[in-house]
C-alpha cells in the first residue's frame, strides 16, 4: 500500500511539475517578449503551482492521520464552517453559487480542531467544485445523543452507485477531467473518510447522477487524556 501511495503521488506531482517547467521554459525562449502569452503563461504557470501546493497539504494531511498526540478540546462547528466558505468565496462567485448554513445554536464537538475542521473544508470544497453553475450548498448541523452530526449537499452531477465506494478511496475522481480542472488532488474525500474514522465517526454518501450528493457525517465527543487536560 506504500509503495502504491507513493507511485501515485508521484504520478499526480509529475503533471503540475512539468507544466511549470514547460511554460517557463517557453517564456524563457521568448514567449515573454509577447504579452499576451506572458500573462497567459503565467497564469498557467500559477494554477499549478497552487495545484501542486493543494497536492502536496493533502498529502501531509493523510501522513498526520492517526496521531496519538492530538489535543481535544471543545470545537465551535459555526466559525469551522465560515472559514471554509471564505477561502473559496471566489469560486462560490464565479459558479453564481448559493449557500444555505443552519446549524443548531452553539454546536460544538469535543475532539481535535486540526481535524474537525479538514473534515469540514473537504467537504464544502468538494460541494462548490462538483455543483452545477447557479446550484446550491447545503451545511446542515445537528446535536446528536453525544456528538453531532453534520450533512453537506450540493445539487452537482452526482455519482453512479457503482462509483459511490471508491470516491472515498485515494486519488479516486468520478471526473478525472473536471477534477483536475477545478484544482482537485483525488484526496479530498479519502482524506475526509480516514479523518471520520480516526476520530469514531462515519460518513454515509447518498447520491443521484444529475441531481446532487449529500455527504452526512456522524462524529462523537472525544474524551480528552489527563495529558491533553493538562495542556
Amino acid at each position: 500500500m506504500q509503495s502504491d501511495f507513493v507511485q501515485n503521488v508521484s504520478h499526480e506531482l509529475k503533471t503540475p511539475v512539468t507544466a511549470i517547467t514547460g511554460f517557463a521554459e517557453t517564456l524563457l525562449a521568448g514567449a515573454k517578449d509577447d504579452p499576451e502569452a506572458l500573462d497567459k503563461f503565467l497564469h498557467i504557470i500559477q494554477t499549478e503551482s497552487q495545484r501542486l501546493t493543494q497536492l502536496i497539504q493533502d498529502t501531509l494531511a493523510l501522513s498526520r492521520v492517526g496521531s496519538s498526540n492530538d489535543h481535544i478540546e471543545k470545537v465551535p462547528v459555526a466559525p469551522l464552517v465560515q472559514n471554509a466558505l471564505n477561502s473559496i468565496q471566489q469560486p462560490l462567485k464565479d459558479r453564481k453559487l448559493h449557500v444555505n448554513v443552519e446549524l443548531d445554536a452553539d454546536l460544538s464537538l469535543d475532539t481535535n480542531r486540526r481535524k474537525l475542521s479538514q473534515i469540514v473544508r473537504n467537504l464544502v470544497n468538494n460541494a462548490v467544485f462538483y455543483n452545477k453553475e447557479g446550484g446550491t450548498v447545503s451545511i446542515v448541523g445537528v446535536r446528536t445523543n453525544g456528538g453531532i452530526r453534520l450533512q453537506v449537499s450540493d445539487t452537482g452531477v452526482g455519482i453512479a452507485d457503482d462509483e459511490q465506494q471508491r470516491v472515498f478511496e485515494r486519488f479516486y475522481r468520478v471526473d478525472k477531467a473536471r477534477s483536475r480542472n477545478s484544482g482537485g488532488t483525488g484526496l479530498g474525500l479519502a482524506i475526509v473518510s480516514e479523518l471520520v474514522a480516526d476520530l469514531g465517526g462515519s460518513i454515509h454518501l447518498a447520491s443521484q447522477l444529475g441531481v446532487g450528493s449529500t455527504f452526512t457525517v456522524a462524529l462523537p465527543n472525544a474524551v480528552a487524556s489527563e495529558h491533553n487536560q493538562d495542556n
